[in-house]
């Protein structure tokens, strides 16, 4: 929310604010120059009535002796040729120089307060001192965020130049611009009196009686005094002074007007009392208090550092232009978010059923699918979608499916991260039936953590639920054969997730050669490489069907690096995938497996012999390959997570820049492809290579090799590369957090990389 506010203000107010800005560092310079040249004067060094005796010495025409709130002092008089005003010596009341505002002065003060546009001009300035107000605070809240929270506040910035001025001077000018905002929006509600408008508190005048009256009966006593024997304006120190009104001198009725900084009054001129006198309120020394706080009139420091933060603005106002502009760059860059086929599906207003999955890798989304597609073989008219878009309703809908994994501490996966934000909006017909469904490790402190958010939002808001929350621990069979069975039963119908024979095309293949792995640390490795076979007898798992005749005519699939080979092991009807190491081209299928702990299908791989032939099938997955417009790709992977990657940086005949990270246990126990990644890398298809061990002398993840060479990635990601990840959902967790990381410097996000095709990654 911080972010969006900060954006979508900065963009029309931004212009306005430099050109207030800058109107008001020039206003400062007028006032830092005023102080600078205002005389010193000390409390106690002279009275009023010295002064004001030497005044009209000097000006027999004065009519009013002033001090500005920068110390000037200012006698305003009149005489036969014209109408004047001089600046004097508060010491010896001779004239220092001739006080005129310049035209520019004026002019500026005039577009700093309006624009030169009148109420309307008004009404302008008061919205960019509002929207100053708020990007100050949604600006303040989201440097706490990329510093790393509060206690941080004051490290040093990183980044680009743009950003580390926009921050730092931010930081500088914090303060400041809150202050002007705030009393900018006070001034501005004064002026059309949303608020009352403070003004001194003037005594009735005396009457002309009243001073006649006192004149006579002082004339009994003693003689009229000069000026600078009346008590009155003795006893008020010449610092004091705000203005001070001489009594007309054709004018028997006339008296000395006196402000000072405690109050307004009169004062008889022949006598010097007091005749009536009024303090002034707090409410107007408060308002007095907060002009003086914008203008910086009389605040000494405070007026310089009022220059320096106007001055500040504009820079902080361009390069946050240019921070944007460089984000809407990268972000065209880095192309358009990958569309989803939705073949076979229907608009979400048609659907009677509606499946909503969040996915960080393939393996939620996957399933999604089959789903669906066993819904539409049933008969069902069904709409598939990200959880991230989510609408306000569906017209038709019976039934709802929420599936979704969870990613890091408890928190959406990138498809899902608008969800619960944008379902607050959604409403369902009384009829229509919720089900959440939970994928994730159990190992994992936050085992669906996600899910459960939703599960609570879809109580919250009072749906009706067909099933319980279930949780799928590590997409395990019997937990879906369970849940599926439950799903039918509750819409009376038979689904069927197994293997679509129709749509799949098995092929045979034979094992012809292997290498071996990782034996020494406990976590056995083999590179299989088949070739196609097609001797039916010797099929070690017919997974299609037992009575499929394969036979040697039969062609070999096209496939490229990246795709997904299915692999059903004996008696199982669910699918294991592997990513592809190997194209068509290369007359070889070949990919990289580890063994699992009671892993059925890795066991039975591992298993097989030289000469042995199993049956598969190919599955597409366009979405991970190498971006043919990226500026250089960053592959990052581990353990057999190298398999595809290699496979790419193999297939790099243009030299394309690859950087390669990758993580294994020991160098020489489970170093895979070491020889394959040097040609490589002596052919200048792979630019660099970057190894972790975890078990080494030094131990060390990808996600160390990341940290420390995170200029170099923060640069080629902005300059437009693709990142590809490749590995385990703990590796790839660990690597997305410190992409993240890295990327805060950037302003930048791992899920905005994803959204433009620009993060793609395959995690098991």
């Amino acid at each position: 929310m911080s972010r969006l506010i900060h954006t979508w203000l900065a963009i029309p107010a931004t212009f306005f604010i430099i050109l207030i800005a800058l109107s008001g560092s020039i206003l400062s310079l007028e006032t830092l120059n005023e102080a600078a040249t205002a005389p010193k004067l000390n409390l106690g060094q002279t009275s009023l009535a010295t002064l004001a005796d030497k005044v009209k010495q000097d000006y027999p025409g004065a009519e009013q002796l002033t001090r500005t709130q920068n110390g000037l002092f200012l006698v305003s008089f009149s005489n036969d040729q014209s109408y004047g005003e001089d600046q004097i010596d508060p010491v010896t009341g001779l004239k220092v120089q001739a006080h005129q505002r310049s035209d520019l002065y004026n002019w500026m003060k005039n577009f700093h307060r309006s624009m030169q546009m009148g109420d309307i001009g008004r009404m302008l300035v008061a919205f960019v001192a509002f929207a100053l107000l708020a990007l100050s605070i949604s600006g303040l809240f989201l440097m706490i965020r990329r510093l790393g929270g509060i206690k941080h506040f004051f490290k040093l910035a990183k980044g680009s130049t743009s950003q580390k001025l926009h921050i730092e001077l931010s930081r500088f000018a914090l303060v400041g611009t809150l202050i002007l905002t705030l009393t900018a929006l006070y001034l501005s509600a004064t002026t059309f009196s949303l608020l009352p408008e403070a003004t001194p508190a003037e005594p009735d005048y005396p009457e002309a009686v009243f001073v006649e009256q006192t004149s006579l009966e002082y004339s009994k006593n003693a003689q009229t005094l000069s000026i600078e024997n009346l008590p009155a304006l003795k006893e008020v120190d010449a610092s004091e002074l705000v203005s001070l009104g001489f009594p007309y001198a054709d004018d028997p009725s006339s008296v000395y007007t006196l402000e000072t900084q405690f109050g307004l009054g009169y004062i008889h001129p022949e006598t010097g009392l007091w005749l009536e006198f009024q303090p002034h309120s707090s409410f107007y020394q408060v308002s007095q208090f907060i002009s003086a706080l914008h203008t910086g009139e009389g605040m000494g420091l405070w007026t310089l550092f009022l220059g320096l933060t106007s001055l500040t603005l504009p820079i902080i106002g361009i390069t946050g232009i240019i921070i944007w502009v460089r984000k809407r760059i990268n972000s065209k860059a880095f192309g358009q978010t990958d569309s989803l086929s939705l073949q076979n599906y229907v608009e979400a207003q048609e659907a009677n059923i509606v499946i909503l999955a969040g996915s960080e890798g393939l393996s939620t989304w996957r399933f999604a699918q089959e789903f669906s597609q066993a819904l539409i073989t049933a008969g069902n008219k069904v709409h598939l979608n990200k959880m991230n878009q989510v609408e306000e309703q569906y017209a038709k809908a019976t039934h709802v499916f929420f599936m979704t994994s969870t990613y890091g501490e408890g928190q959406a996966p990138s498809s899902a991260s608008l969800f619960l934000e944008k379902a607050k909006n959604l409403s369902l017909s009384e009829d229509c039936q919720v089900n959440v469904l939970g994928f994730g490790d159990s190992q994992f402190k936050h085992f669906i953590g996600f899910a459960k958010q939703v599960e609570a939002l879809v109580a919250k808001k009072g749906f009706k639920q067909m099933l319980p929350l279930t949780a799928i621990d590590k997409f395990c069979q019997t937990s879906l054969d369970t849940w599926i069975e439950n799903v039918s039963t509750c819409l009376n119908q038979s689904l069927c997730l197994k293997l679509d024979k129709e749509k799949v095309s098995p092929f045979q293949m034979k094992l012809v050669e292997q290498s071996h792995y990782g034996d020494e640390v406990n976590a056995p490795v083999r590179i299989l490489r088949f070739k196609a076979g097609a001797q039916a007898e010797s099929v070690l798992n017919p997974a299609i069907d037992e009575a499929f005749a394969l036979t040697p005519d039969m062609p070999w699939p096209k496939f490229e690096v990246g795709d997904l080979v299915g692999i059903m092991p004996p008696g199982s009807d669910f699918v294991r995938y592997y990513s592809l190491a190997s194209c068509d081209q290369d007359g070889m299928l070949e990919i990289c497996v580890r063994k699992q702990l009671e892993g059925e299908c890795s066991g039975f791989l591992h298993g097989l012999k030289e000469g042995d032939s199993i049956q598969a099938f190919i599955q597409k997955k366009a979405s991970f390959r190498p971006a043919q417009d990226a500026s250089s790709v960053i592959m990052i992977g581990a353990g057999t997570g190298m398999a595809p990657l290699q496979g790419f940086i193999k297939q790099n005949e243009k030299q394309v820049p690859y950087y390669l990270y990758w993580g294994g246990r020991l160098q020489n126990s489970d170093f895979i492809y070491e020889d394959n990644l040097s040609q490589a890398l002596a052919t200048s298809r792979l630019k660099q290579l970057r190894l972790a061990f975890s078990r080494s002398a030094k131990p060390q993840y990808v996600q160390n090799l990341l940290t420390d060479d995170a200029k170099d990635i923060s640069k080629r990601i902005l300059e437009g590369a693709q990142i590809m990840v490749c590995g385990s959902k703990v590796m790839a967790d660990g690597v997305r957090a410190s992409l993240d990381n890295i990327l805060k410097q950037e302003q930048l996000t791992v899920s905005e990389l994803e959204q433009a095709g620009r993060y793609v990654q395959d995690v098991y």
